[in-house]
């Protein structure tokens, strides 16, 4: 059964219609959309949190087997920066 969607004259809000199929309004369609979409975000974040880790610990292996090469590098992009900023001034 589909009802049109009316205006609440208390809160000028429209109504949830309900669906023709199921009989839930839109309202628990769309919550229930949020919530996979949270679900799906915190995945997504838990596995970007891992990525990170794992680079972070190879950067600082790498530092710790060849400190110089690090600092070197370091003062390369540095100064490479530097150029540009001044250069656009």
């Amino acid at each position: 059964m589909t009802t049109q969607g009316t205006i609440d004259p208390e809160t000028s809000v429209p109504r949830a219609r309900k669906s023709s199929t199921d009989g839930h309004s839109t309202g628990d369609a769309i919550e229930a959309g949020i919530s996979e979409s949270k679900a799906a975000l915190k995945q997504v974040v838990e596995t970007g949190k891992t990525l990170v880790t794992e680079c972070t610990g190879g950067v600082r292996d790498g530092i710790r087997d060849k400190p110089m090469q690090a600092v070197l590098i370091a003062a390369g992009v540095g100064a490479v920066i530097g150029l540009i900023i001044a250069r656009r001034r």
